[in-house]
């Protein structure tokens, strides 16, 4: 049995973005295994990852985020815990072990997520708690200068009034880098594969706590994060977006305050 598996999803990442996230995580000292699922229309990536020890699994089609992880997770050796990679992450040195140690320590956690950093070293605030549509809707249609009237509720949707620089339960754990318990992820039966992307994340935390496990922020680890925003930058990805809160919703019961 491993001490940790890891899965990165793809699609049309830079390759050294892609080369530094998966050599972050193989660098560690415990014993690790890498899954790479490629949802790219071609295998453009694979000549650049095929020196890394890792597995290389093409999908020939876009799959979703969450199916991808599916894959991965499937196809993984045992292990005791898994993580979930986003392809624009870089772990810092001794993050895993210090994650591993932890949930070691902590056998009532399910899923554990570091402090996420900017690629200048700032906070990324990704914590949340349980979104309503009130909270998703002004965070991404409401122009800046309308969004500081709500910004004592943008602050405690991020838990901003908890704070970063202490371990706390997290209801809306962040999707960008998710350290798991393998056996936990596997009771829950991985990712909801109806969501495409965009709020899977809170979907598997949910199915974590329903099952009886705790989810938590520890942030004497971290991982820095490029991150897209992709939602703000696309109408296509907008939809994708609103037809996942839809789902959530569906699936969570609908709370717009």
């Amino acid at each position: 049995m491993h001490d940790c598996t890891g899965s990165i999803v793809l699609y049309n990442n830079p390759p050294d973005m892609v080369r530094r996230a998966a050599e972050s995580f193989l660098s560690c000292s415990l014993d690790v295994e890498l899954q790479i699922v490629d949802n790219s229309p071609t295998q453009e990536l694979k000549s650049h990852l095929s020196d890394l020890p890792a597995k290389y699994h093409f999908s020939a089609r876009n799959s979703g985020y969450g199916r991808g992880h599916n894959k991965a997770i499937d196809a993984c050796s045992e292990s005791k815990y898994h993580i979930i990679i986003n392809p624009d992450i870089t772990i810092a040195p001794s993050t895993i072990e210090l994650l591993a140690a932890f949930m070691d320590d902590n056998a009532d956690i399910g899923i554990v997520c570091p402090k996420i950093l900017n690629p200048d070293g700032t906070l990324q605030p990704l914590n949340k708690r349980y979104p309503t549509v009130f909270d998703l809707f002004i965070r991404r249609f409401l122009p800046k200068s309308l969004l500081l009237h709500f910004q004592r509720r943008l602050d405690r949707y991020e838990m901003r009034d908890i704070g970063y620089d202490s371990v706390c339960d997290v209801e809306f754990t962040t999707g960008c880098f998710m350290f798991c318990r393998t056996s936990v992820l596997r009771q829950v039966g991985g990712f909801d594969p109806r969501y495409f992307l965009h709020l899977e994340d809170c979907d598997l935390g949910r199915m974590v706590q329903e099952a009886g496990h705790r989810t938590v922020y520890f942030p004497g680890a971290t991982v820095t994060h490029e991150w897209g925003r992709e939602p703000h930058k696309s109408y296509k990805m907008l939809l994708v977006m609103v037809v996942s809160m839809v789902r959530y919703f569906n699936k969570w019961g609908w709370k717009f305050y």
